[in-house]
């Protein structure tokens, strides 16, 4: 019946609007899991968004609801079931980033804050190829497709009609760490510069004088969306994935992301800043 897949935005928000319907009726999940023949637990994930149910489960439920299926609000319901079904390019390319890029592609604002590179959407190619080979013994052609997945996942910043906002801070250390070398790190730095003249792309840039901060230990980010879908914060670390959605743990890395705004330059500086070490090297 369902697909179980990571959750998106797109079934997340699916599954609030079914949830909704089902307390606006009065049913707990073990009435209606009982109605369609299902788990409670079935139901609970497809309003937690981690199923991705088809568009003939969502009819189930909209029947149990009595909910028309040819007017509003059945009619969209049906109409996201059935785009849920159709595969993000991500998912095509796989790896263990999918759930993360599914997010982002989705995302209209996303504060970002790395202390040691330069975070993937402003990348260039012959820096992300770079980095994907640090410490890797990899065949040529996994290689490429890492990084020509990390050229996609850039087209955000250039969408029609609503780009991504990004706003990022750098640490002094990410544009000074020679990532394939001296001319690399050079032509990085100047794209750096380019890409800050995008009115949706902001950067700031954190000096070693600016002293311990609450982000210290590892970078970060912090994903918004559109309508009423909550934030998403994401902390990638040696032992995989971390996905934040708790208010706590949303308000940390807000809190902290607040912080190093504080203490780094301001955009006008921090471009000043890059576009010397670009010109006299670092």
């Amino acid at each position: 019946m369902p697909r179980f897949a990571p959750a998106t935005p797109r079934s997340r928000r699916l599954g609030r609007d079914l949830r909704k319907l089902r307390e606006a009726k009065g049913l707990t999940g073990e009435e209606v899991a009982k109605s369609v023949r299902c788990s409670s637990s079935r139901i609970s994930r497809i309003e937690s968004g981690e199923i991705k149910p088809r568009a003939g489960d969502v009819m189930e439920l909209l029947v149990a609801y009595g909910v028309p299926l040819d007017a509003e609000p059945g009619s969209s319901l049906l109409a996201q079931a059935r785009d849920l079904r159709e595969d993000g390019w991500w998912q095509r390319v796989g790896g263990k980033y999918a759930t993360y890029i599914a997010y982002e592609t989705e995302a209209v604002e996303l504060k970002n804050y790395e202390p040691t590179l330069v975070p993937g959407l402003l990348q260039t190619e012959r820096y992300a190829r770079a980095v994907n080979i640090i410490g890797r013994e990899v065949d040529p052609d996994t290689v490429n497709q890492r990084v020509a997945t990390r050229m996609t996942r850039q087209e955000v910043l250039h969408r029609q009609p609503t780009p991504l906002r990004l706003h990022a801070v750098l640490s002094e250390a990410a544009l000074r760490t020679e990532v394939g070398g001296p001319d690399v790190l050079r032509d990085q730095l100047a794209h750096l510069v380019t890409l800050s003249e995008l009115p949706n792309v902001t950067i700031q840039v954190l000096r070693f004088e600016a002293g311990a901060h609450l982000a210290d230990s590892s970078g970060f980010a912090l994903l918004s969306f559109e309508r009423d879908d909550p934030p998403l914060g994401y902390i990638e670390t040696l032992a995989g994935e971390l996905f934040l959605e708790s208010t706590r743990d949303l308000a940390r890395i807000s809190a902290a992301y607040d912080n190093l705004r504080m203490l780094a330059m301001s955009p006008a500086e921090s471009v000043k800043l890059i576009k010397e070490l670009s010109e006299d090297g670092t």
